[in-house]
């Protein structure tokens, strides 16, 4: 563990605006997922949306696609459509198991999120579930799939201290680079990297 914390201590000193980056990141990412836990853990626990006898999930759902009705936008591809096909022939026909489902998925993505793993992956099904909130009229759900949006473009900065980032420090991985291809030029033979924001002498933009 002390190596691995010394890794983050190098990466923190080689350039100062990834290290603030990282810890605004990070603190930002424990409050979001905490957050998400808390959703769920309502809903659970001061709801009570498991044992109320109501189809709670029902009413956000029914409001998405009353939303997405009365949409004027252009929609060559029909996915509005099709996100109410899904939701009158799907969705809305599980009943009480969607509001388990609701539940576990923002207590599941809420726990990732805060310790950092499977955070890529935590953070698309929070994009997810935010714009279907969105969409059944939350208002307040447009700064998080802002947020996730960040996150998933510069992942490694959100949990490089986490989960994630240990694992990736463990497999000898450059603990700020999403991934780095090296090939051989075809001219003189020597190597040429494409680099990411983590690698040495950049810094993140944002």
């Amino acid at each position: 563990m002390s190596s691995y914390l010394d890794a983050i201590s190098t990466e923190f000193k080689r350039s100062p605006w990834n290290a603030f980056v990282v810890i605004v990141f990070t603190l930002a990412r424990l409050l979001v997922g905490w957050d998400w836990f808390k959703a769920g853990w309502d809903k659970l626990t001061v709801e009570h949306w498991l044992s109320d006898g109501k189809f709670n999930s029902g009413g956000l759902l029914k409001g998405m696609v009353s939303s997405v009705q009365h949409s004027h936008g252009m929609d060559p591809l029909h996915l509005d459509n099709l996100l109410i096909w899904v939701t009158n022939h799907i969705f809305l026909n599980l009943g009480g198991f969607l509001d388990f489902l609701v539940i576990l998925f923002e207590i599941v993505i809420g726990l990732f999120v805060f310790f950092g793993f499977g955070f890529i992956a935590s953070m698309v099904a929070a994009l997810f579930l935010n714009f279907l909130y969105a969409t059944a009229g939350a208002a307040n759900n447009f700064g998080y799939m802002v947020t996730d949006i960040v996150y998933l473009y510069l992942p490694t900065y959100g949990n490089l201290i986490g989960i994630d980032g240990y694992l990736r420090f463990r497999r000898g991985g450059n603990l700020l680079s999403v991934r780095r291809v090296s090939r051989k030029s075809k001219n003189n033979g020597s190597d040429s990297h494409f680099k990411t924001p983590g690698d040495s002498g950049s810094s993140a933009k944002m």
